[in-house]
């Protein structure tokens, strides 16, 4: 893991080399825009002069306000808040402006123009609670008669003091922020952010915030004392074991106590520790690796943290650059289709994937690591839910050339279709996860892409029993809860039938990646006669054995009886009733074969079938006395029967509509 830290912290030492370090540390807007425009709000104390008392203006949020005022966010958890930029205004009516006069104190700027003006912001309009507690005081303020902290803490007697003191504070904010809206004629929505000046002057802009911003950052506590640095292996630098400020670095420093000298909190200081310089490129790579190297599948997100092998003269330009283009690559095995989807009218496919994949700079010198993870409530939100190491950025390019591979190949088997393009998102569209626990449940989703990610093997009947799963939450309708999203009422069965056949082509994908394990069914290519030759060279492909080829024409002629029970009438066809998505071992599919048998007899398209019916029975009955497959593999090959007819008689008329239009 040190090995990993030393090549992030690379990429925070070539931000800090090249630019503010403030900025890097500049966060987006705290929460996404609904169509109404979104404002900054300046609170601006008067002191000078005659006329004392509050102003309020307004700046529509952009980039460069963010970054003129200071926007990093809060401090997490239930440490003391001291930014003067904030989108929670209680903290500004609260605590902030008093911690930050503390800070200050600490750093040794008591002389410098911030502390002065904010230590005179405080004595003229904040009041000290009998809890100890300074608030701001609106009726020093004029905007209110009544003195709202007195009746707020009277009304709240029966409390504890810092329950009263929350109550004064709420009190307090709900004033201002009346005020405030009334005056600038603001709807709540609106307001995004607030800020602090004095006479003016915004207190974030002055030198002196950066430098208590920067160290309440960083957090650490550099007190002299020397030690080994574990990301530089510097020894003549102060270090700090302090990492509780990293977001996602954190848990593979100081998150499990066996790690620490001899299994105890202390013994933390002598493993894990760095210097200053260090400290501070963790903290800006991780701004850096979030902003632009993170990407999500479905509802879980996953970092790209790049390792350098060596070290690389990068500038600030050439990391943006190199970002980039790594981050397009990994998108489209994120989500070849939408990439896809996007080339529309540009180029070919192909030179455009060309294009792509072109060697990034450094390529041979770089290795990726996945981390997926997902937030949660709490003081821990970030939870890290698996880290898939050292992967060789031509893994991704390799992952999809052979997607695009598969695709074409899906293409002359089953028709043109986005459908077929297999990605990381396509895989978490086939297997169902209990999104009430996601934690858990995602670990089969990330059981996969660490497969293909680091070429370990996947269980092909764990996959059959995914696929089952998920055939039965679109027969069931059981989407509620689940990763899964329902179709349009009415396309149950046509998306059901595509999943499928998606499931059948991943296999094939893993496969040929020689990544799948078990799987006899996938190991023979039967010769059959009367069959079509699009069936042959579909069965052949997919390298179905003669078990399964048989349930796959069981279940090609369940789709061609379900079609007779649609011209007749019925919504739900009952054909697909007979099947057990729990599993339906060999007497079950036997029952099946013989309900099969008298409803071709019945809908009278026995006569057009009778061929496939034989092959079927025959490759059944040679297999009856040893059948080789599980219930669940006995339900997918069925449903692969069925998505096959289906997708088969779709192609058939989107040819026959070509050809009339042709011969027009």
């Amino acid at each position: 893991m040190i090995v990993l830290l030393e090549a992030v912290a690379l990429v925070g030492r070539t931000l800090a080399r090249d630019g503010d370090p403030i900025e890097d540390l500049v966060l987006p807007p705290p929460r996404p825009s609904r169509g109404d425009k979104q404002y900054l709000v300046g609170l601006n104390f008067l002191m000078a002069g005659t006329k004392r008392g509050l102003s309020a203006d307004m700046v529509e949020i952009d980039p460069a306000v963010l970054s003129r005022y200071r926007w990093v966010g809060n401090e997490k958890g239930s440490r003391p808040q001291f930014y003067l930029t904030t989108n929670q205004l209680k903290y500004l009516v609260g605590q902030a402006p008093v911690n930050l006069l503390a800070r200050l104190e600490e750093a040794g700027l008591k002389n410098g123009s911030l502390y002065r003006r904010l230590s005179a912001l405080v004595k003229s309009f904040f009041r000290q609670l009998p809890g100890g507690s300074h608030v701001l005081d609106p009726q020093r303020l004029g905007l209110t008669t009544e003195d709202v902290l007195a009746a707020v803490w009277e009304e709240n007697k029966a409390g504890k003091s810092l329950r009263r003191t929350k109550a004064v504070v709420a009190a307090v904010t709900d004033v201002l922020k009346k005020w405030v809206l009334k005056q600038l004629e603001l709807k709540a929505s609106e307001v995004v952010l607030w800020t602090v000046l004095v006479d003016d002057v915004p207190l974030v802009t002055d030198p002196d915030y950066a430098r208590v911003l920067l160290l309440g950052k960083e957090g650490a506590v550099y007190k002299g004392e020397q030690g080994v640095c574990l990301v530089c292996g510097a020894e003549d630098r102060p270090v700090t074991p302090d990492f509780k400020r990293l977001s996602f670095l954190k848990y593979y420093i100081n998150d499990k106590l066996g790690a620490a000298s001899g299994i105890a909190e202390e013994g933390f200081a002598r493993n894990f520790q760095a210097c200053k310089d260090c400290y501070h490129g963790l903290l800006l790579a991780e701004r850096f690796i979030q902003e632009r190297l993170s990407l999500r599948v479905g509802r879980l997100s996953f970092l790209v943290l790049p390792a350098f092998l060596w070290e690389i003269d990068f500038s600030r330009t050439d990391l943006e650059f190199w970002a980039e283009k790594l981050k397009a690559r990994v998108k489209a095995i994120t989500n070849t289709s939408g990439w896809n989807e996007s080339l529309a009218g540009l180029k070919r496919l192909d030179d455009e994937l060309q294009d792509l994949l072109e060697d990034l700079p450094y390529d041979n010198a770089a290795l990726l690591n996945f981390l997926f993870y997902h937030y949660q409530g709490g003081q821990s939100e970030f939870r890290v839910l698996a880290l898939v190491k050292d992967v060789a950025p031509s893994r991704i390019t390799h992952l999809l050339r052979h997607s695009y591979r598969v695709a074409t190949k899906g293409e002359a088997l089953l028709g043109a279709d986005r459908a077929w393009w297999l990605d990381l998102t396509r895989i978490y569209q086939l297997i169902p996860i209990n999104e009430g626990r996601r934690g858990v449940e995602h670990k089969k989703l990330l059981y996969i892409y660490e497969a293909l990610l680091d070429q370990r093997p996947v269980s092909y009947h764990f996959l059959v029993e995914q696929f089952v799963a998920l055939a039965a939450i679109y027969h069931t309708g059981g989407f509620t809860g689940t990763n899964i999203h329902p179709p349009a009422p009415g396309y149950e069965e046509l998306e059901m039938g595509h999943r499928m056949l998606q499931a059948n082509l991943l296999l094939m994908f893993l496969r040929e990646e020689q990544l799948l394990e078990g799987g006899m069914s996938l190991n023979g290519s039967p010769e059959l006669e009367g069959l079509s030759g699009e069936m042959q060279d579909y069965l052949r492909e997919m390298k179905y054995g003669e078990p399964a080829t048989a349930l796959f024409l069981l279940g090609y002629l369940m789709n061609q009886i379900g079609r007779r029970q649609a011209e007749a009438g019925y919504r739900q066809k009952p054909v697909l009733e007979k099947i057990n998505y729990a599993g339906m071992p060999w007497g079950k599919v036997m029952q099946l074969t013989n309900i099969v048998f008298s409803q071709l007899r019945q809908y009278d398209i026995l006569r057009y079938n009778e061929g496939l019916f034989a092959t079927m029975k025959r490759l059944l009955d040679a297999h009856r006395k040893e059948w080789p497959l599980s219930p669940q593999e006995n339900v997918f090959f069925i449903l692969s029967g069925y998505a096959y007819a289906s997708r088969a008689a779709i192609r058939a008329r989107e040819e026959n509509a070509n050809d009339n239009n042709a011969s027009e």
